[in-house]
Order: structure tokens, then sequence, then C-alpha cells
């Protein structure tokens, strides 16, 4: 049995790097019915940078995501989730993201960060999945889990999972 290990995603150049909002999306998957369906839904990105240093290590994130831009094209679902009921989007209209390092992690880096939902913060750890350079632009993806109840989002326990799955595709521009 051949084991090969996978290449580590190489860096892109060093710089800052502007997220393109129209590209950027945040999406989350979970379950509810306790555990008989899923829900998928996307956010809308307000804004964001990512700093690649000389040393990727020493490398940051920041991403506002818009909490009202929830979707899941269930319009009943979607006014709930946004609702005093989960993020409450009208008094925190902003879930934040900010990592200040990056680390290997076997075959892969992981972004270490905090997220902030309605003003709660807590620790996330994405997984860097893809990095593709096209010129100036860079795309990246990131995935991993996101503990509702840790952020102090606990409504609903049983109907709506507490563990979210989340993909990132992060478009970004060099300035």
């Amino acid at each position: 049995m051949s084991n090969s290990a996978t290449p580590l995603l190489q860096a892109p150049p060093s710089g800052r790097y502007v997220l393109d909002t129209s590209a950027s999306t945040v999406a989350v998957t979970t379950g509810h019915l306790f555990g008989l369906g899923w829900v998928r839904g996307r956010f809308a990105v307000d804004q964001g940078s990512v700093v690649v240093a000389d040393r990727v290590e020493d490398s940051t994130v920041n991403v506002d995501v818009a909490a009202a831009s929830f979707s899941t094209r269930n319009p009943v679902r979607d006014i709930q989730v946004r609702s005093l009921l989960f993020l409450n989007s009208r008094r925190h209209p902003a879930i934040t993201f900010w990592a200040d390092g990056v680390r290997r992690r076997d075959d892969a880096w992981a972004l270490s960060g905090t997220l902030t939902v309605k003003g709660r913060s807590g620790p996330v750890e994405l997984t860097v999945t893809g990095v593709e350079v096209r010129g100036a632009t860079v795309v990246y993806t990131a995935e991993g889990t996101v503990d509702r109840y840790a952020l102090g989002v606990t409504a609903m326990r049983g109907m709506a999972a507490r563990h979210l799955s989340v993909t990132v595709t992060a478009h970004t521009h060099r300035v």
C-alpha cells in the first residue's frame, strides 16, 4: 500500500489583498429536526483583507460578514435566524473573523482565529483547502466547524444543530 503525502499548498506572493465582496461567500451547513434534515445557507461578505507576510505563519486575515445577509432561500427560516432568537442582526449587524497567524498542521495550513457573533467571541480554526493565484487575484477556500453554543447562539436546541460546517470562498485582489 502506497502512502503518498499531499503536497502543502503554496502561499501566494506576500502583500496586502482586499476581498472582492461580490465574489466571496461564507456557506454554512447544519442539521435540523434532531438531525433528520440539513439546512444550507449563505452569508454575504461586507469587507475584509488578507495580509500575506514574508513568513507565511505571520499572515493575518480580517473579515466582516453581514448578519442580515443570511439566506437559505426560505424566507420564514431566514427571518427567524436573523431575529433575536439567533443572530439579532439589527443590534449586531456584523459577524467578524480575525486571525493573526497561520500554522502548518500535517499537510495543510490551519488558520486559527476569533469569531465574534452578537458581541460574543470564541476561537475558530479553519483549514485552508485551496489557494489559486491568478495574477494579482488570489482565491482562497477554507473549511471548519463553528460551535454556535460557544458563541451564545443557543436557541432551539435539538431543532437546530449545535455545530455548523463552514466553507469560505474568498476572492482577493492585491493592492
